[in-house]
């Protein structure tokens, strides 16, 4: 009988014990939404050196309002990175946009859009060059 107890006393403990420990941390794996099909439109902007602070806070600010725009599915904005000097590496743009669009026609919506051609009209007196990369997103993964 003192067996008996002896296992049910420490197989109540190991089940006690058990149920106090932490559940174990299930990673859940977010499936982004794939970009495949997409139109990725890459603006580099070149500012004349003449620009003052002033002109390059403004003309940021223009930026972040031209990502704005609805038919833009995501923005990103940035500025050369201060990674190592390389003869392909170019670091000499002031500002870059990088936007995706779903489609093509939200694309054209986006390059006709009003806000788009009153930042063209405002802001092109500063930049001493524009480029300009579009690709059509492809799966990288198959």
């Amino acid at each position: 009988m003192n067996s008996l107890f002896n296992s049910i006393i420490v197989g109540s403990c190991i089940l006690l014990l058990a149920a106090c420990q932490p559940a174990v941390e299930q990673i859940e794996t977010v499936k982004t939404e794939s970009s495949v099909g997409m139109l990725q439109h890459n603006v580099y902007f070149y500012l004349k050196d003449d620009v003052t602070a002033e002109e390059k806070q403004q003309f940021e600010e223009g930026l972040k309002e031209l990502l704005k725009i609805e038919e833009i599915h995501k923005a990103e904005l940035g500025t050369p990175a201060a990674t190592e000097e390389r003869d392909v590496t170019d670091n000499t743009y002031a500002y870059t946009i990088f936007t995706w669009f779903k489609t093509m026609d939200d694309y054209n919506v986006y390059a006709d859009h009003p806000d788009h051609l009153k930042f063209i009209e405002k802001y092109k007196g500063l930049w001493a060059d524009v480029r300009v990369y579009d690709a059509e997103l492809i799966d990288h993964e198959s």
